[in-house]
């Protein structure tokens, strides 16, 4: 192991803590939920997410809520793996986010991200997680760092 690290690392993960500390709080804000709460939003949006997103149509983009059948979707069990929360937790926790409005559960168990990209609250939500990226962009730029080379 080396006594020195380069010198970008230290102001990097200093930014990058910055910016995860502000963006789950917004999300727990938003969602009045607790952090694994939170994680388990994080993966069914992403699971409901990328099946469109990975090539998005002009349409798609701009549609408050995407047809179903584009959508993706994840099992309890894989929200389980993947966070390495117990199966009983994830299955009360998505109950409980159900309840809230946050988070589908279909006919198949599958969960996936409610449709409220549409809602004022969400966008306000996104607009500050906006703004946290672009200080994030600032704080490295501030250590002389270009956040495009690292």
């Amino acid at each position: 192991m080396s006594d020195t690290i380069p010198e970008h690392l230290r102001p990097t993960i200093f930014a990058i803590n910055e910016l995860m500390m502000e963006l789950l709080y917004l999300l727990q804000a938003y969602s009045e939920a607790d952090m694994e709460s939170v994680l388990i939003m994080l993966y069914v949006t992403d699971a409901t997410m990328r099946p469109f997103m990975q090539a998005p149509s002009p349409e798609v983009l701009t549609a408050a809520r995407p047809a179903d059948a584009i959508r993706g979707a994840i099992s309890r069990r894989m929200i389980a793996e993947k966070t390495g929360l117990s199966r009983e937790t994830v299955r009360r926790k998505t109950q409980k986010l159900a309840k809230a409005g946050l988070v589908l559960i279909d006919a198949d168990d599958r969960v996936r991200s409610a449709q409220r990209l549409g809602d004022e609250s969400v966008q306000r939500m996104l607009t500050a997680g906006h703004k946290a990226v672009v200080r994030y962009v600032q704080r490295l730029e501030s250590y002389g760092l270009d956040w495009r080379a690292l």
